[in-house]
């Protein structure tokens, strides 16, 4: 059973923080480097959130890309790092996936430390190597879908896309961006409508947002997207400044489930399998966004 199966079936449930539980039990340091050096941690923290309720998980490789490894001296190991973190994430997800319940490996696919529309240093031929690099591992290692995530300029997007799609023609891509504090604007200052323009939505299969400051800031602009897109959408906060209870964040979600809003839902910096649990329960009671199939 493929994504587009699962999405018109019910709302999916994706992960929640696998940083903050990581950081949680001592790592430090490049968290890209557990999947090699202490795979059991990352393991278990997938396995957690599987025992939680949710349905893909996502790679321990947010910032495996050679940007971010740089500043541990790591750079030349973003294949290996992306590589290890999809096949330690998809033997995993098999431990638990049904017939009737597949559970899918999303290749997370983080915003690097370059933002092409401002950066004076970096040029789309060297992002799209950075990309390739990273999104080559995931693919190599077994990953059901490629999840660009926390994406702050819709010029790194396309590069990011163009090349996973010159690796792998047909896997589905999620992507996901992150807002400005200034309401109905990404952390670019894009409008919604101005950068939904930008992307190459016949390449993504779902689009929304995640991170943030919490779910109400996210309401709105979840509200915006689904009036002007007929994608699939997904949405996964962090847990706010101040955190926000588990239970209470799970209420807050529910109102955009309740709307008919979204498709896949989960949780970005600062929940816990705990949140994915309460979010397991608002994933039962609604169906997904009605899919508009042009």
């Amino acid at each position: 059973m493929n994504l587009e199966q699962l999405l018109g079936r019910k709302i999916l449930l994706l992960d929640g923080a696998l940083g903050t539980l990581l950081l949680s039990r001592g790592a430090k340091g490049a968290l890209e480097l557990l999947n090699v050096e202490q795979a059991d941690m990352v393991a278990a923290a997938h396995e957690e959130y599987l025992q939680a309720g949710a349905d893909i998980i996502t790679t321990n490789t947010v910032c495996a890309d050679a940007l971010c490894l740089a500043q541990y001296g790591l750079q030349e190991r973003s294949y290996e790092l992306a590589r290890a973190g999809a096949e330690l994430a998809r033997r995993v997800a098999e431990k638990y996936s049904t017939t009737e319940r597949p559970r899918l490996v999303a290749g997370s696919v983080g915003p690097t430390t370059r933002n092409l529309t401002l950066a004076n240093d970096t040029t789309a031929e060297q992002m799209a190597a950075v990309y390739a690099d990273v999104i080559r591992g995931l693919v190599d290692g077994g990953v059901d879908l490629i999840l660009v995530e926390s994406v702050m300029d819709a010029a790194n997007a396309k590069v990011a896309i163009e090349e996973c799609r010159k690796i792998n023609k047909d896997i589905p891509i999620i992507l996901s961006a992150v807002l400005s504090r200034i309401a109905g604007r990404v952390a670019s200052g894009a409008t919604i409508a101005k950068f939904l323009e930008d992307l190459p939505l016949d390449e993504i299969s779902v689009v929304g947002f995640n991170c943030t400051n919490g779910v109400k800031p996210m309401a709105d602009a979840v509200k915006m997207l689904s009036e002007k897109s007929t994608k699939p959408i997904v949405a996964y906060p962090a847990a706010g400044q101040p955190i926000v209870a588990a239970n209470h964040f799970a209420k807050e979600m529910e109102k955009m489930c309740r709307a008919g809003e979204l498709n896949i839902i989960g949780g970005c910096c600062g929940t816990t399998p705990e949140y994915i649990a309460q979010l397991a329960k608002v994933a039962e009671r609604w169906r997904p966004r009605k899919i508009v199939k042009k």
